[in-house]
């Protein structure tokens, strides 16, 4: 099997270049509110008055259990294997969240990276189409719309402050998601404090953010759709992302609880140290000053990746990511280290010392580290997510699990149906 090496961007902001098969529709496609699309050829159908549809009743409890779709840079081979697995195990999973769309200006989408015209590998795929709530199955279709990329974040900022922009984009949002038949959409829109100007500030984009996304619950909810959000793992709200608000308004909110090491960064070390994760779950703990802020619609995320580089930043060289486990596992061979002194002395780390918990880690012929996880490092993310009340689990990206079968097994045992 070839390995793959590649730079991972902060959080969950993997965006794709190549191509796979597979029942891809090839078409690509703008969406501009006020000129709304037709529904595409495979699209799910759309309900006949989606302006008289009910609310959506979820309760905390139906989310247990996700994952991430995406097309992998550069390698189609692992495209096709987080689709082959979510094909073969939707039964598993509540809800799933393909990466379909990204926001191309404050008031369009697309369903292609920046700079391509072919969509998505992936997008509208028979294998998640057939095998979710349109094609007759129970697991909820849920498409991810991201916004990563600084132009597209860039778009997002301008569209939270002008209620007029916001307005349009909340509209084109309920568009996607009635006219293509989706149960609801999952929104990442990310690094909005990296691009404030002068004079403004973190708080004003906080309000905003959550603002929009409270306009957005609204009009989703009308719609008989849900909301779920992907945010950075937070221990306050000082930053843009409020916990509070944001769950309140949203369904369920997905806490990407990895890239505290990260590829591009500095150094390598662990992806997702056990005490920074236990934190985020016990501030999650203590919210519920506005009572729709249930710790249960929190879904804890897993990352299904690991990192390779030097492990000091003097160190040289780049870190780079390993996708997914299953590939970093090959690479690490048999009787890797599952534990590190790293955080007793991470310049990251400042003053918190976060214990690692498991960590599974190799050094290689090449003199760099691979750090990554496996099926017991991510158990002991799981069962904290259990023991804090949280939802469920999510994870970064579907295919290629440590262990196969007994990933899922350990899921059910956690978070059972």
């Amino acid at each position: 099997m070839k390995l793959l090496l590649r730079i991972l961007p902060l959080a969950c902001s993997a965006a794709a270049a190549a191509s796979c098969g597979g029942g891809v529709e090839r078409t690509p496609l703008v969406v501009e509110v006020g000129s709304a699309a037709a529904p595409r050829e495979g699209a799910p159908a759309a309900p006949d008055a989606p302006g008289a549809a009910a609310p959506r009743d979820e309760t905390p409890g139906d989310h247990r259990f996700c994952g991430w779709l995406h097309e992998f840079l550069g390698d189609p081979a692992s495209t096709e294997l987080g689709y082959d697995t979510f094909a073969a195990r939707a039964e598993a999973f509540d809800a799933v969240h393909p990466k379909w769309w990204r926001v191309a200006s404050p008031t369009t989408f697309e369903n292609h990276p920046r700079g391509r015209s072919a969509p998505f590998a992936g997008f509208h795929d028979r294998r998640v189409l057939d095998r979710t709530t349109p094609g007759g199955g129970r697991t909820r279709l849920v498409p991810l719309v991201a916004a990563v990329d600084r132009p597209d974040v860039v778009a997002v900022h301008a569209m939270i402050h002008d209620p007029a922009l916001r307005a349009q984009h909340v509209a084109g949002l309920v568009a996607l998601a009635v006219e293509n038949g989706y149960d609801g959409l999952d929104i990442d829109y990310e690094h909005l404090a990296s691009v404030l100007g002068p004079g403004e500030t973190v708080e004003a984009e906080r309000s905003a953010f959550s603002a929009f996304i409270d306009e957005l619950s609204r009009a989703l909810h009308a719609a008989g759709k849900a909301l779920s959000l992907a945010v950075p793992a937070v221990a306050s709200a000082t930053g843009v992302f409020d916990y509070e608000a944001l769950s309140a308004s949203a369904d369920h909110v997905h806490v990407m609880s990895y890239d505290y090491h990260f590829g591009g960064g500095a150094h390598a070390g662990p992806v997702a140290p056990l005490g920074w994760v236990e934190r985020t779950v016990a501030y999650i703990g203590g919210l519920g000053v506005d009572p729709r802020a249930r710790r249960e619609k929190f879904i804890l995320g897993l990352p299904n990746y690991g990192l390779l580089g030097p492990e000091a930043p003097e160190g040289g060289g780049a870190v780079v990511g390993c996708e997914p486990l299953g590939k970093c596992l090959e690479l690490a061979g048999d009787g890797y280290d599952t534990s590190t002194d790293h955080m007793r002395r991470c310049p990251e780390d400042g003053a918190a010392r976060f214990a690692a918990g498991r960590a599974p880690n190799q050094v290689l012929a090449s003199g760099e580290r691979l750090f990554f996880e496996d099926l017991a490092s991510l158990e002991e993310k799981v069962a904290a997510a259990r023991r804090g009340g949280l939802g469920g689990v999510t994870y970064w990206s579907i295919g290629g699990e440590p262990g196969g079968a007994a990933f899922f097994s350990m899921i059910e045992r956690h978070f059972p149906r």
